[in-house]
């Protein structure tokens, strides 16, 4: 009888070592992968610095090693043909993981800062798209390690929309609520990864070429408009000058900044059909029609409330504010920590928001807003009618009860973050209310917050920042499928050291 009971437990194991194999191998893959793209920025990045007559030895010498010691390796790597989705998720921490240590080699031996913590911490910004620089004397680093800040911006834009094509929409509903064809695809409707990676290429890079020719067209130079560019259809914020726009004051760079920070609040997808001319499509989504609502109340509201302090240009400053927090996009408006409590309330609140569903920024989102105003409306509605039923829609579609149970997930996975953030950086000797909006905007991939001096940060400061910054760019579920996944695999060693023990035999 033992006999004919070992084949089953044999192929249970055997089918877990499988799937643990396949996502050893796709970590590998997307780590060697993230080393070539890296090493290919990198070596791009010298040559900036040579055109500009600036040292460019440590960035060329280091891109060419990382480069083609990973193409050696990874031509060769083996990739799975159906990954589980916590094999696409460990596998993106690990090519997440890779990237930040190229990026803080890079800066450490280019001489861009001495201190490692610094050098890690410069890199967790630039990667998550968050506007938390800490290198000292911006413009007097050289032109190539400037391209780099942007360019691991625009990386970790790119990396976080592939991940949204081709990860999320397969395991976590509550990302890719049903109703809005111009948003994220669901899971019938969502076409091959490989398509939706070349929908995303053409859509990002295109919006990132328009917006470095309307900044040289503005004005800038030509190292200014391509970082920029990619500091602002990342989301990210990262500029090569203190004071972030304000520094080129311009009306004419402002508004291109305005316009594209916009668009990089749009769905990717959007953006998409768009580009094919679908212009019912996009007018259909509820999501778009919601989002601009936002921007054009968000830019009304601030332009009421900081009207005697400017007169009419408190307009150009609220539309440039708005579209910069609601996007996530990190450039901090000029004077808002002046401003008075009600629009700095205002705009923490759009911090928290964020833009649409499938794009490179961070926040609560769009769509998951939407579903969680109409959730509690339907709550409210059925405590008033008891027998009332009331389903939750999001445009003309209903929302099933699973993605709402997950959303009810996220939203106190959210409130959770912000609320240990909160308690991280008062024990850290920062103020509450500044602690409260430094939690919020690093967790939505801002930086910059109202009220909060981020100017020189602490230790402990900038580990709790770091930890935010992580969760929002990967996002809650990932990383809860990472950990779960590798406690999970530490019980397994401890089982099998046990199992393997010294036994005694009669």
């Amino acid at each position: 009888m033992s006999a004919a009971a070992d084949p089953p437990a044999r192929r249970g194991s055997t089918g877990k070592r499988t799937r643990s194999r396949a996502g050893t191998d796709l970590a590998l893959w997307a780590s060697l992968w993230a080393s070539v793209v890296c090493g290919l920025g990198l070596v791009l990045s010298g040559l900036v610095g040579l055109a500009d007559r600036a040292p460019a030895a440590g960035l060329l010498g280091l891109g060419v090693g990382c480069s083609a010691v990973a193409w050696l390796y990874a031509r060769r790597a083996r990739v799975p043909s159906q990954p589980p989705p916590g094999a696409i998720f460990v596998a993106a921490c690990s090519a997440w993981c890779v990237m930040i240590l190229i990026s803080t080699a890079a800066y450490l031996v280019t001489g861009a800062t001495g201190s490692l913590p610094d050098a890690v911490f410069e890199s967790i910004a630039g990667f998550c798209t968050t506007n938390l620089s800490v290198l000292p004397q911006l413009e007097s680093l050289p032109a190539g390690v400037l391209f780099w800040r942007a360019l691991t911006q625009w990386l970790g834009g790119f990396a976080a929309l592939a991940l949204l094509a081709g990860a999320l929409p397969l395991y976590v509903p509550a990302l890719v609520l049903p109703g809005d064809n111009a948003g994220l695809p669901d899971r019938a409707s969502a076409p091959p990864f490989a398509t939706q990676l070349r929908r995303i290429a053409v859509v990002y890079g295109a919006v990132g070429g328009l917006c470095a020719a309307a900044y040289a067209i503005a004005g800038m130079g030509a190292l200014d408009a391509f970082s920029y560019a990619f500091s602002t259809v990342s989301t990210g914020g990262f500029g090569n000058h203190p004071g972030g726009l304000g520094y080129f004051d311009s009306t004419a760079v402002e508004s291109v900044a305005t316009v594209f920070m916009a668009l990089a609040g749009v769905s990717v997808v959007t953006l998409w059909w768009a580009v094919r001319g679908r212009w019912g499509v996009l007018w259909r989504s509820f999501e778009l029609r919601a989002y601009l609502a936002l921007l054009a109340v968000g830019i009304a509201a601030v332009t009421a409330l900081t009207w005697s302090d400017g007169g009419p240009e408190a307009l150009r400053r609220a539309a440039v504010a708005v579209t910069a927090v609601s996007s996530s996009t990190g450039f901090e408006p000029a004077g808002w920590s002046g401003w008075s409590w009600g629009a700095q309330a205002v705009v923490v609140a759009l911090i928290a928001t964020g833009g649409m569903a499938g794009t490179a920024g961070g926040g609560f989102q769009m769509r998951r807003a939407i579903a969680a105003a109409r959730y509690a409306y339907r709550e409210l509605v059925t405590e008033i009618h008891p027998h009332t039923v009331h389903v939750v829609k999001i445009g003309r579609r209903s929302v099933a009860e699973r993605p709402l149970a997950l959303l009810n997930g996220y939203q106190i996975l959210f409130a959770a973050a912000v609320l240990a953030g909160v308690f991280g950086l008062s024990l850290a000797g920062m103020d509450l209310w500044g602690g409260a909006t430094a939690s919020i905007s690093a967790l939505a991939t801002m930086g910059p917050a109202p009220g909060a001096d981020l100017g020189a940060l602490g230790g402990g400061e900038r580990t709790v920042l770091a930890v935010l910054m992580a969760l929002g760019r990967l996002s809650f579920f990932p990383l809860v499928v990472v950990a779960g996944g590798a406690v999970t695999g530490a019980r397994r060693l401890l089982l099998a050291e046990r199992s393997n023990g010294p036994r005694t035999h009669s």
